[in-house]
């Protein structure tokens, strides 16, 4: 029997707003602010990650569900979480400051929800081999941008192994949920969306 949407699904959906409200407008206002509008798609990638989910998740609640939309968003939601644990630890001297820490404490802990919520819909979607290869090739064309035409977050200092590791990160990361979301394994996230 299908499980009918729950309330944690709606409050997941609520905290995907209020996370994507904090990354357009607090977070990323002013950079936001100084970037070309034809470029703004490239800049806040993280809020837009969750906006995304957001959008699928709502899709899936009213019934209306849209494979792409949602393996884009379970997409973005791996890559960037992971890409933010993994800069803040690394980079731990700066977040853990005296001045950050605690943001940055928070910003550890949502975005490793993020990483958790790439795999919420696990078979309650089909996802084809375009969406893998469509969306591989705009993660790679961010990538481009971000390093080559210095839209990454002006928060993150610049290193040599952001580059590698991000592009590896594209192809890694949206195979792995490719893989994940074909075979439909793990199911326990989803389980517990669809629970009460």
């Amino acid at each position: 029997m299908e499980r009918k949407p729950g309330i944690i699904l709606l409050l997941v959906i609520i905290a995907n707003l209020i996370g994507a409200y904090f990354g357009f407008f607090v977070y990323y206002a002013d950079q936001i602010a100084a970037t070309p509008l034809p470029l703004l798609v490239f800049v806040a990638d993280c809020p837009l990650a969750v906006l995304l989910v957001a959008a699928s998740l709502f899709l899936v609640w009213i019934g209306k569900k849209n494979d792409f939309l949602s393996f884009l968003a379970s997409a973005y939601a791996l890559k960037y979480g992971i890409w933010t644990v993994v800069v803040i630890l690394y980079f731990n001297q700066i977040y853990f400051a005296p001045a950050y820490w605690e943001l940055y404490a928070i910003m550890l802990v949502t975005h490793f929800g993020m990483m958790l919520e790439s795999f919420a819909l696990v078979g309650k979607i089909e996802v084809k081999t375009e969406y893998l290869l469509i969306v591989l090739a705009w993660f790679l064309l961010n990538d481009y941008m971000d390093y080559f035409w210095g839209l990454k977050p002006w928060t993150v200092p610049n290193d040599a192994l952001l580059l590698p590791f991000t592009v590896l990160l594209s192809v890694a990361s949206v195979s792995a949920l490719y893989l994940a979301y074909t075979k439909k394994k793990p199911k326990i996230f989803t389980d517990l969306l669809f629970l009460i």
